[in-house]
């Protein structure tokens, strides 16, 4: 049985709950030392039908466990305390889970306020230290709000911009901001998904996307941090580059709703450092919580 366009890829339209596990691996290589971060979370998707074609998604995220030796336990339930304010946050969105607006924004401004303030009288940490210098201009704006939303790092795989109607033999693609690759960097990643390249069989649809640094843009950023950290690189040979970038998506053939995310990103600045990061998520029953 064959696909038939348009397809419309999505979570789900059905009121209720759906729960998923999520989890961050992120491996940095210099001079052939690895250390390994890890981030494990599971998460449920709360959906309200609000009007058509206008839904409620409130995400909360419970059982995080962080495993980064560079963190201290302080460090990590300092995290946990601030990440816990997105637990409040409720997003507008279309049926496909598209971002439209950030509800009562103003109403979860205050609590930030006060989480906030509390937590800032004691300092546990570079980078609990500078989340919360962050924080304090974020909550300030839907635009930033949201743009944090849809950051990989955070529910990228849940509110994807690849998610919605795809036309046969449309080239389908979009741009994503990174900020993990390096210290103190930004970079733009183009994904884009072939859909002649979809397969599929009777029960499941897989979706693939690829991506690629369009420019030279931001380098200077990544050179510069190399010579902050003293890694040693080749100005004529080495630069940023994209080893592997593909990503997966698992859809129910029938439903087309998306039942597991894969994201496998593998970046170098030379022979003297890499970076792989892997995201996952992938839908769970609520009797495997």
């Amino acid at each position: 049985m064959e696909p038939v366009f348009p397809l419309h890829v999505k979570l789900n339209l059905q009121e209720g709950k759906k729960f998923y596990r999520y989890t961050y691996n992120e491996y940095t290589t210099t001079y052939g030392e690895t250390h390994r971060s890890e981030l494990n979370k599971v998460f449920h998707v709360a959906l309200k039908r609000l009007e058509t074609e206008r839904f409620e998604y409130h995400i909360e995220i419970f059982d995080r466990v962080h495993r980064d030796k560079e963190l201290s336990s302080s460090e990590k339930n300092f995290l946990d305390r601030i990440a816990e304010i997105n637990n409040n946050v409720k997003l507008i969105t279309d049926e496909y889970g598209r971002l439209k607006s950030i509800q009562d924004l103003s109403v979860l401004q205050g609590k930030v306020e006060k989480i906030i303030e509390k937590l800032s009288r004691s300092y546990v940490g570079k980078q609990a230290d500078d989340f919360y210098q962050f924080l304090k201009t974020l909550y300030r704006s839907e635009q930033l709000v949201a743009k944090d939303f849809l950051k990989n790092i955070h529910f990228g795989l849940i509110l994807h911009q690849f998610y919605g109607r795809l036309d046969e033999n449309d080239q389908v693609r979009h741009s994503v901001r990174y900020r993990n690759f390096m210290t103190n960097t930004i970079i733009d990643i183009d994904e884009n998904i072939q859909t002649e390249a979809i397969r599929y069989d009777d029960e499941l649809l897989l979706i693939q996307y690829t991506g690629n640094i369009p420019s030279n843009k931001n380098w200077e950023m990544f050179y510069g941090e190399m010579q902050r950290k003293e890694i040693a690189y080749h100005t004529e040979t080495d630069f940023p580059k994209l080893d592997k970038y593909k990503g997966q998506i698992l859809l129910d053939f029938m439903t087309k709703e998306v039942l597991e995310h894969k994201l496998t990103i593998e970046f170098s600045l030379g022979d003297n450092y890499q970076k792989r990061i892997i995201y996952h998520i992938k839908e769970i029953s609520h009797e495997e919580l």
